[in-house]
């Protein structure tokens, strides 16, 4: 597989419906179930393919995600020969810049310049907001045994998974052509309980195939996707194939998809089949002490991170690095993340703390599963039920 592939990881995703925990970092780096982050996923497939490389599209600042890949050194895309991270940032102000909404010529230029220089026979563009662990060769295999131009990604799901307003879009299969593409369906549309071919915008196409894609999505002003490259692979009439993942997955599009994810993963057969389906998972490390649990403290099904110090009460909940529980602190259904200070006597439940949150002494704070409560990064919650935004 090795030069094979010139990854394209698409991370221009909508990001409305999950603030404030995208206020400051794309979705491709929210924090996920203790010490990932949405980024690893994608990244762990393209490492498990051999990848040398990834070009990186993101629609604003990177900061965060870039302070988590560094040089990507974990996935192996640090390679002397062709390796490499590549990031183009602020791709939204890029194409709206000339007042427009025109895409910039660079916007082009940068997958075009990628794409050619490689060394590789095929593309691979991917998302990060559905959530899955895909092996890259099985689909490859796939993809040469059908002698595909393009093939996409799918997963069978309930329209019912999917949040009302979902972006996302559905395959029309023919199952009579061993699961040829026929059409792209706007899932908004459909009712909650028919079942669907959800596209998984992961997919993997020729390299003249998609250059020639790039020349008309350039002319046409088009954006650079996995629906746009269906739908001009089917005017192209070019053959287009569907492979099912039949792996986890979740599509996270709003808080309450991001927190039913993170409460998948305190099921052993969520976390087993998403993390060890087949392999593992790889982020960057960073090495501290384990976590302290204290005399006081009582843990029921939790998950921690390292460095921690533990004396209250932890019950179905995902605990961060560097976080601290005091003594007579009830903390329960909830997601509690990195350097988070939580004083005694305090009480929480179905409620997301982002990065450096401080709950001070007293302080109760009670969402429900379906409206979780989430305090944005460095926020302070007072014992009166004040919360001062960070």
């Amino acid at each position: 597989m090795r030069n094979k592939i010139a990854p394209i990881l698409n991370l221009v995703e909508f990001e409305d419906k999950l603030k404030p925990l995208t206020n400051r970092r794309p979705v491709a780096s929210l924090p996920f179930a203790c010490r990932y982050r949405l980024i690893d996923f994608p990244f762990s497939s393209l490492y498990n393919a051999e990848a040398e490389s990834a070009a990186l599209f993101i629609s604003g600042s990177g900061h965060s995600l870039y302070d988590h890949i560094r040089s990507g050194s974990v996935w192996g895309l640090d390679s002397l020969v062709g390796g490499g991270v590549f990031t183009h940032s602020q791709v939204k102000l890029k194409s709206s810049r000339s007042g427009d909404t025109k895409h910039d010529p660079f916007y082009y230029e940068d997958h075009y310049n990628y794409v050619t220089k490689s060394k590789a026979d095929y593309v691979v563009m991917m998302g990060s907001s559905l959530l899955s662990n895909i092996q890259i060769k099985s689909l490859m295999q796939f993809h040469n045994d059908k002698n595909s131009e393009v093939t996409v990604v799918y997963k069978k799901v309930l329209r019912s998974e999917l949040i009302k307003d979902t972006v996302h879009s559905a395959l029309i299969l023919n199952n009579e052509n061993s699961g040829a593409v026929e059409a792209v369906k706007d899932i908004a549309t459909m009712d909650n309980g028919e079942s669907l071919y959800l596209n998984m915008e992961t997919m993997i196409i020729e390299k003249k195939t998609f250059l020639d894609y790039l020349q008309k999505a350039r002319t046409d002003d088009m954006d650079i996707n996995v629906d746009n490259f269906i739908q001009y692979t089917l005017e192209m009439e070019r053959p287009i194939y569907g492979y099912e993942y039949t792996g986890y997955l979740k599509a996270i599009e709003d808080i309450k998809s991001y927190y039913d994810a993170n409460m998948d993963m305190l099921d052993e057969d969520n976390f087993n089949a998403l993390f060890y389906r087949a392999d593992p998972v790889r982020t960057r490390s960073k090495n501290s002490a384990p976590t302290y649990y204290g005399e006081t403290a009582v843990i029921e099904n939790a998950q921690f991170a390292n460095d921690c110090e533990i004396f209250g009460t932890v019950k179905n909940s995902l605990v961060f690095r560097k976080v601290t529980v005091g003594e007579n602190a009830h903390i329960e259904s909830s997601i509690i993340m990195q350097d988070s200070v939580i004083e005694e006597d305090t009480y929480l439940k179905h409620v997301i703390l982002d990065k450096h949150v401080y709950v001070k002494k007293g302080a109760r704070l009670e969402g429900t599963p379906d409206n979780p409560i989430v305090i944005s990064k460095n926020g302070v919650v007072y014992a009166k039920g004040e919360i001062e935004k960070g």
